[in-house]
């Protein structure tokens, strides 16, 4: 039947630049990852008593005219966070900078598997995805695109459809913190991954909200930054970056008016010291693998010796209200994983292969798209009277 003829060439060609962008995607060699090393640890937190402010970095607005899920205005949403003591506030539209946002960002994908990056301080939106398959190379070249364009680029919600494994975090670079709480999809395992391959990734945490008045959306997840109020906006950008965060995510249906922070996260010598404002159910500390290493109850205080095989250290703190996860504590250099390097030869291959995928799907919609006219050309042919 034709009408079937003339679907099966619209699924071609609509495949067809899909298997082009796959062409064009070139392949990394990606090296093997070792833990966090060294004698002496590196302790993003301050060894005075924290300062703490409150902070959220993913809503969304309503923009694109309404095409995206997104309710209220900039000004509504910035109200309903001050209304909550929110010292720091970021619109993350996607593919859009919000110039009425406080922080500057945007929700970089719109691939149907939720891949997503939230990128801070952008010079630049970038509109390059993969709609449909995302190979870890993929992957890793949409991360590649966007690190000249942002300071601070952020994997976001990787549980959220399983948008970013825990092994893909382990061997993929270029990215400098994960959103571990959102309320799509906390992503602990992921994150730990990523901590276990010597990859230095502080903790985001945001409510991901689309209509702020709806009380189980705000204040489900967010970040405190052990900054002043009166901090700028530069020493935000380094807090983010250097790991004086702790995401906090909310076990209530409501948002809280207080809750417990810590008031000391301090190494002396080969000693961990952790103290929370108020007493909480459990304190615990959580090192390589995601393992835990110590755990106190009811109590407002930890003491932990490390051991030599600790490669990485962070506290926990729960209680029936709320659960909290510090940034970690590593050995040797905070470092992260750079952008690995292109796999010329197998680039190549790899481009021929779907470029001629991307050939085939475009010939063979087009001869479906002939065959139909050249059978109304013979059908008006045969339909004239003989002489």
């Amino acid at each position: 039947m034709l009408w079937t003829k003339r679907l099966l060439a619209l699924f071609l060609l609509l495949l067809a630049p899909i298997a082009g962008i796959q062409a064009l995607t070139p392949l990394y060699k990606f090296e093997g990852s070792a833990p966090f090393s060294g004698q002496r640890w590196f302790n993003p937190f301050s060894s005075d008593t924290l300062t703490w402010t409150r902070a959220n970095f993913h809503i969304h607005s309503r923009t694109w005219g309404g095409i995206t899920n997104g309710h209220h205005s900039p000004s509504e949403i910035i109200r309903a966070y001050d209304s909550l003591g929110y010292r720091w506030i970021g619109i993350a539209d996607y593919q859009r900078i919000n110039s009425e946002s406080p922080i500057l960002l945007y929700e970089h994908g719109w691939s149907i598997g939720k891949v997503h990056q939230l990128c801070f301080w952008p010079e630049s939106v970038r509109w390059w995805d993969y709609p449909l398959l995302q190979t870890l190379s993929a992957k890793q070249h949409t991360l590649r695109i966007l690190r000249p364009t942002t300071p601070l680029l952020v994997i976001a919600h990787p549980r959220f459809l399983g948008s970013y494994t825990g092994r893909e975090l382990s061997r993929l670079g270029g990215y400098d913190a994960i959103e571990v709480l959102n309320r799509y999809g906390d992503s602990i395992e992921e994150w730990d991954s990523a901590l276990s391959s010597g990859h230095f990734t502080p903790i985001i945490a945001s409510d991901n909200a689309h209509d702020v008045y709806n009380p189980h959306e705000v204040m489900s997840r967010w970040t405190e930054v052990a900054i002043s109020p009166n901090a700028p906006i530069d020493s935000l950008r380094a807090a983010l970056y250097r790991g004086r965060t702790v995401g906090y995510k909310n076990r209530t249906p409501y948002p809280l008016r207080a809750y417990p922070t810590f008031r000391r996260i301090e190494l002396v010598g080969e000693t961990l010291f952790v103290e929370t404002s108020q007493p909480v159910d459990s304190l615990r500390i959580i090192g390589q693998n995601g393992h835990i290493r110590a755990v106190s109850y009811q109590t407002d205080k930890l003491i932990y010796s490390i051991r030599p095989a600790d490669t990485y250290l962070r506290a926990e703190a729960y209680t029936s209200a709320v659960e909290a996860y510090t940034s970690p504590l590593v050995r040797g250099v905070p470092k992260r994983r750079p952008i690995p390097k292109i796999d010329w030869g197998w680039t190549g291959l790899h481009g021929l292969f779907w470029g001629g995928i991307a050939v085939f799907l475009i010939v063979a919609g087009l001869r479906l798209i002939r065959a139909k006219q050249n059978k109304q050309v013979q059908d008006r042919f045969l339909s004239q009277p003989l002489e």
